[in-house]
């Protein structure tokens, strides 16, 4: 309202005008009156100004407007009315005051906080980004509170009424880390957060990652981040079991690297690394599996190998970072390795492993939303620099994360995942043995687990089975089995007899070595029958010495080496020419029989049951499962077949256990 002084009266004590009436026009006598009313004492409690019968003003201030208009003859009142002004259109005294306070002193503690919607992403979390000559584009900030500590999101602490920026340590017991949501609850965007998070905070060097992609393909623009040694997807069932491969051959390597130079722990590594004191070629490994029930699903063996990686692995830096739809799909023994768990909204919140009450005030569609251990709301960020927090930008957001980490990173690569070639030539496998001519291995082709020729002893494994479907490398194996034998002995020292029903080996076995070529059973059955007679001539006697025994000398002469191509055409309804040689199969070390067998996979499970066949899976001999088809069970141990490339199978041998293997290559002669 607008007022102003009269006849000298403070500011606080001002007459005010009178809606219609305009300002108090009194007469001299009134204010005269009035003024010797407020001398007279200082204002004090509610007391009102009153006109006594005289009309002159009785009491002190405060007073009302109705009470000072009515000091006031209607004579006073102009003789044209003013209109008032709309009430509504008045500002009041408190929108004064508010307008006259905005902008002036310390804002009020904030008590409700804006809802949990909009996430950060990481430059917000990590403000000081800056591109270090020697480390890359890295957050100095985050790489010096150590420990591997990163910011992932934001946690909300309603009881202190505020939030604070949510951390994991990767290290020590919190070095497992799993993320368990719903459908379209954003766990993959919180892996690449993760992944993201520490390649801004290590260098390539220091840590490398090794991705299992099962949830559609949102981690392949990653491998041209120089952290990722590499993915795999469902759809490369040969890279999968790579990744896993090199990540166990790097922990047994490790193992006795830290037995050989005195490390007692992973800490010590960093350490002495950092210094230059210890160089292994590797710093942390990380695996990030984004779908574990795929996993289980497709790649049911694996999970087991995982598992044993995972309880040995923070001892020597290896980290496993996993998505899950729910916690059941986690083995018990599994749950328990993981130290630092996150949980999204979840499709049944009574699965909650952290509190089902809280699980279910997590809201719907909200990915990134969801509850830590500690019973925190928390919203996770986005694996993006560029402060953007739209969910339809965020591929371009991480590729301008890439790139950008790639220009800034002026060092070597870190080390990359090294995959099986499809083929390889018997001259290459050669060549990595080494000094071959003591080695009397029969060499098959190089392992996945660290790329280097294996091979089997007929000394100390006489025999050999491989099943396989058509065009996956049977015949391979039979001819590269005739090269070796000839590499490694002499015709005095082996002979070879052919049971080839297709013909496969026509031309391939050198005149020399060869004793027999069987293309039928009409051949093959009194051949086998008198190969049979005369092997059982060198069954040792009762005369034979313990000295010969050991030396195998009480007989003379050339091992027979028996290949069988194709044993489904062989054995028929109507019997085996090789069951004649079953009685001599547990002792053929001692009589110089050896017999290397391939069959088809299909029907594979009914042949299980076939003499031979399963006299020698009851000799643990070595094995190969070359490409077949899952629905025919265990037929070496409890392995399946699985589709793969020619020439790609598992070796189950008794010493190194199931390895993958890609056979080598040779070229039929005809």
């Amino acid at each position: 309202m607008e007022s102003r002084t009269v006849l000298g009266v403070p500011d606080a004590y001002e007459l005010p005008a009178v809606p219609g009436l305009g300002f108090l026009k009194p007469d001299q006598s009134t204010l005269v009156r009035f003024k010797a009313a407020y001398v007279s004492g200082p204002p004090s409690g509610r007391q009102r100004v009153r006109r006594d019968g005289g009309g002159n003003l009785r009491g002190i201030l405060p007073f009302t407007i109705a009470e000072v208009a009515s000091l006031h003859s209607e004579d006073d009142i102009p003789e044209q009315q003013v209109t008032p002004e709309p009430q509504g259109e008045q500002a009041s005294l408190l929108d004064l005051a508010v307008d006259r306070m905005i902008g002036h002193g310390i804002p009020a503690h904030q008590v409700w906080l804006p809802p949990l919607d909009v996430p950060d992403t990481l430059d917000q979390l990590m403000p000081d980004l800056t591109e270090h000559p020697e480390l890359g584009l890295t957050s100095p900030h985050w790489r010096a509170t150590g420990s591997m500590t990163i910011p992932i999101g934001i946690v909300d602490r309603p009881r202190e009424q505020r939030r604070d920026t949510m951390t994991i340590s990767l290290t020590g017991a919190g070095g497992h880390a799993s993320v368990v949501g719903g459908p379209r609850t954003g766990k993959s965007t919180l892996l690449r957060t993760m992944v993201t998070s520490l390649a801004l905070t290590t260098t390539p060097l220091e840590s490398q990652f090794f991705i299992l992609d099962f949830g559609g393909g949102t981690f392949a623009p990653m491998s041209s981040l120089p952290h990722v040694a590499g993915i795999g997807s469902r759809s490369e069932p040969d890279v999968v079991r790579r990744i896993v491969a090199e990540i166990k051959g790097v922990v047994d390597r490790r193992e006795e690297y830290f037995r050989a130079n005195g490390i007692d722990s992973i800490e010590t590594y960093r350490s002495r690394r950092a210094a230059g004191r210890a160089d292994d070629g590797w710093g942390d490994v990380f695996l990030v599996v984004d779908g574990w029930s795929t996993l289980r699903s497709d790649f049911d063996d694996l999970e087991m190998e995982l598992q044993a990686l995972a309880q040995r692995g923070l001892t020597f830096g290896m980290h496993l970072l996993v998505a899950g739809g729910r916690w059941a799909d986690f083995r018990a023994s599994m749950r328990d390795i993981f130290g630092t768990r996150l949980e999204l909204r979840l499709g049944d919140p009574l699965d909650s492993e952290i509190d089902r009450k809280f699980a279910q005030l997590v809201p719907t569609g909200r990915p990134g939303r969801g509850i830590i251990a500690g019973k925190h709301h928390f919203l996770a960020a986005l694996p993006r620099i560029d402060a953007d927090p739209e969910a339809s930008t965020l591929g371009d957001g991480v590729e301008g994360l890439i790139e950008r980490t790639k220009s800034a990173w002026k060092g070597p690569r870190g080390p990359k995942l090294r995959l099986l070639p499809s083929t390889i030539t018997l001259g290459e496998v050669r060549e990595q043995a080494g000094d071959i001519a003591q080695d009397r291995r029969l060499l098959l082709g190089i392992n996945e687990l660290d790329l280097g020729p294996v091979g089997f002893d007929p000394d100390t494994e006489p025999h050999f089975l491989a099943f396989g479907d058509g065009q996956s490398g049977k015949s391979a194996l039979l001819r590269l089995a005739v090269q070796e034998i000839v590499r490694t002995r002499s015709a005095k020292e082996a002979q070879i007899i052919a049971v080839d029903y297709r013909r496969s080996l026509l031309g391939e076995i050198p005149e020399e070595y060869q004793l027999d070529y069987l293309t039928s059973a009409t051949q093959a059955t009194p051949s086998m029958k008198d190969l049979a007679d005369y092997l059982t001539n060198r069954l040792p006697g009762p005369d034979v010495t313990p000295d010969q025994l050991r030396s195998r000398s009480w007989w003379t002469g050339a091992d027979a080496y028996v290949l069988v191509d194709d044993y489904d055409l062989v054995a028929t309804q109507a019997g085996s020419p090789m069951h004649a040689l079953v009685p001599l199969l547990a002792q053929a070390k001692d009589v110089g029989l050896h017999l290397i067998v391939t069959r088809r996979s299909g029907g594979a499970s009914r042949a299980m049951y076939d003499p031979l066949i399963q006299t020698i899976r009851d000799l643990a001999m070595p094995g190969l499962l070359l490409s077949g088809s899952p629905d025919e069970g265990g037929l070496l141990g409890n392995l399946r077949p699985v589709p793969a490339p020619p020439g790609r199978g598992r070796l189950i041998t008794r010493d190194r256990g199931v390895e993958v293997v890609q056979l080598a290559w040779t070229e039929p002669t005809v």
